[in-house]
């Protein structure tokens, strides 16, 4: 079963995404990463020589690329399901996972980390901003996990594993 973790950045798909896996015996993939590899450079790095249509096209590329794997966690990027081809994808060839953490909490996480190192979290404003727009796309999600601030990646890895095995 090829697992796709969806939600705001900060809101630890990267973190639960490994332990995830690991539960449910699947490799792991995170998408930005991939990215990064693939082109030498940083996500930041990308957005700022490539410009974000050239982002895209290498996620949209790494994304197709996880269908060669029958069972896999993968980590989107928060803008992933905004683009309908990318949404059609995951739709069609595995199950998507909204980690839902609230925005407040979002933001204390990423900080001042956020201004340096994720090209569209520029300000706590224009980041709210964003959330917001892309709401209902995580909500479309096939499952929502509702995420308490003080709840450990273990815990969350365990509780969609639980979901997933319920379905």
């Amino acid at each position: 079963m090829r697992i796709y973790l969806t939600g705001f950045m900060g809101c630890g798909k990267t973190t639960v995404g490994p332990l995830l896996g690991r539960r449910l015996g699947a490799p792991f993939v995170d998408l930005d990463r991939e990215i990064e590899l693939r082109a030498g450079m940083t996500v930041r790095e990308i957005f700022a020589q490539q410009g974000e249509p050239a982002f895209r096209e290498m996620e949209a590329e790494v994304l197709r690329g996880t269908l060669a794997l029958p069972d896999v966690v993968v980590a989107l990027g928060g803008g992933t399901l905004t683009f309908e081809g990318n949404a059609r994808l995951v739709g069609a060839n595995g199950l998507s996972v909204w980690l839902n953490l609230p925005f407040a909490t979002i933001a204390a996480r990423i900080g001042g980390m956020g201004k340096t190192d994720r090209p569209l979290f520029k300000d706590g404003s224009q980041a709210l901003a964003l959330y917001r727009e892309r709401l209902p796309v995580y909500r479309r999600s096939d499952l929502t996990v509702d995420i308490a601030p003080e709840e450990g990646p273990e815990e969350i890895a365990a509780r969609i594993a639980l979901l997933i095995g319920n379905r």
